[in-house]
């Protein structure tokens, strides 16, 4: 039923929960993983003079193997291998064309994620993903 199920992760306990889930799922459906996490290069950052690519492509690797670090663990105790994708943008737009892109049959993400406060002000990034996709969108509280 779901070959290939991608994990938007960011470190929050929200988001182990789902690769929890996701585990579960890969294990009955014989299932690919796919954890994504997703970058915000502060704009601050890339316009301080003298700051070369190298140095931004440093930091948003440096975040993102943080990041995917835990998930990678919980999936490695539950004996599953994943493709791992770290990427820089507006985490749902992301989220979107990932799963787009990589074909998913699933998305299985956290109902929430770090920027709570952010989500409140501007909608969270689960309710855009879930409204930007065709396929289902599984949310873990």
């Amino acid at each position: 039923m779901f070959r290939r199920i991608l994990v938007p992760v960011d470190g929050s306990e929200h988001a182990l929960r789902a690769v929890r889930v996701a585990a579960e799922l890969a294990h009955r459906f014989d299932s690919e993983v796919v954890l994504l996490t997703v970058v915000s290069v502060p704009q601050a950052l890339v316009m301080v003079a003298g700051l070369g690519d190298s140095v931004v492509e440093e930091y948003v690797e440096s975040i993102g193997r943080e990041a995917l670090a835990s998930s990678l663990h919980l999936l490695a105790g539950a004996e599953i291998g994943a493709e791992t994708k770290v990427e820089v943008g507006v985490a749902a737009e992301v989220i979107v064309r990932q799963a787009e892109g990589t074909g998913a049959d699933v998305v299985v993400m956290g109902k929430r994620g770090l920027g709570e406060l952010k989500g409140l002000l501007l909608g969270s990034v689960s309710d855009r993903v879930t409204h930007g996709l065709s396929i289902p969108v599984l949310l873990v509280p």
